[in-house]
């Protein structure tokens, strides 16, 4: 895979447009590809449409594998896979925008949707064998390794004013205290953790637009194992900062590609929540955004009518 320099011009704000099928066709090998990340049909409708970059993604977490590199890539606002050639996987992933599918726009001119005229992109393969092919599951070939220690693209995302010092300074501390805790071995630093016991996912029979009330951290630790799962589902680190909260519950999650294996993997007792998302905070600032799953056992309905808060 040939790591390419990035481009000033793409950066957080700017306004690009996703060049037409043609062009985009015109860079992706045989396999539909570029520097090993695949155009996938979910991306086509955007051809011809004007959008502004919510972040570079110089660097990414890749489950299984930690944080990689990667390269003239970013993310555009509010643009995430519907998994619609997919079968309909609801891992709900910001796509990987390659600088070449890109072409900057004057910073006066209107956002606008693709013209959705794209059929050769549409079409392109989805599927190899008997697994799924898509970004996700091609993060481990897009990409390549970094040291855990390697500081280089948090400098960067300073320099380009995409986090500021505080955060910078925050995220260093964390990794410094982490790995400190792991060489007395000790848990990192927001890692719940239960018994080695088999649990319950919970049976709330949550549907969307209901309201919840997050657990307290005792009442969900009692619901992991001694890896911090339930039933291979991990409480995600961002999670206990929303112990207590009130929040809005969005679809109920039944189905997403592993991304790992390539398998479609079903669940139940699964909901994602309204505007709770990945912070990257416990992941060298990872870009990605993912939406956070949460088992039916972390969470208790609740009367109360809030707005779902963001995390930053």
């Amino acid at each position: 895979m040939v790591m390419r320099a990035p481009s000033d011009w793409v950066l957080p704000g700017q306004l690009v447009e996703v060049r037409g099928s043609a062009d985009i066709a015109a860079t992706l090998d045989v396999s539909g590809r570029l520097d090993g990340m695949p155009f996938m049909p979910e991306m086509a409708r955007y051809c011809g449409g004007r959008f502004r970059v919510a972040r570079t993604a110089d660097t990414t977490c890749v489950e299984g594998l930690g944080m990689r590199r990667l390269s003239t890539t970013v993310f555009l606002t509010g643009l995430r896979c519907d998994g619609a050639a997919h079968d309909g996987c609801q891992r709900s992933c910001l796509m990987f925008w390659k600088e070449a599918w890109l072409k900057p726009v004057e910073a006066d001119e209107a956002t606008r949707p693709g013209a959705g005229d794209a059929p050769e992109l549409q079409r392109l393969s989805t599927r190899d064998g008997d697994r799924y092919t898509c970004q996700s599951t091609a993060l481990a070939k897009a990409t390549t390794p970094m040291s855990r220690w390697d500081v280089s693209p948090l400098i960067t995302q300073l320099r380009r004013g995409e986090i500021g010092y505080d955060r910078f300074a925050l995220i260093l501390a964390r990794m410094v205290v982490n790995r400190a805790r792991k060489l007395i071995g000790w848990r990192e630093l927001g890692f719940l953790a239960g018994t080695g016991r088999k649990h319950a996912k919970g049976n709330l029979g949550l549907r969307d637009g209901e309201m919840v009330l997050v657990r307290s951290a005792a009442e969900i630790s009692q619901s992991l194992d001694a890896t911090g799962r339930n039933n291979g589902l991990t409480f995600e680190p961002d999670m206990l900062a929303l112990s207590g909260r009130c929040l809005r519950v969005g679809p109920p999650i039944r189905k997403m590609i592993h991304e790992e294996t390539g398998k479609m993997i079903e669940l139940t007792s699964t909901v994602a929540l309204d505007g709770v998302l990945c912070s990257g905070l416990h992941a060298r600032n990872c870009p990605r955004a993912n939406p956070l799953f949460w088992r039916e056992a972390w969470l208790k309905r609740s009367e109360t009518e809030v707005t779902a808060p963001k995390i930053p």
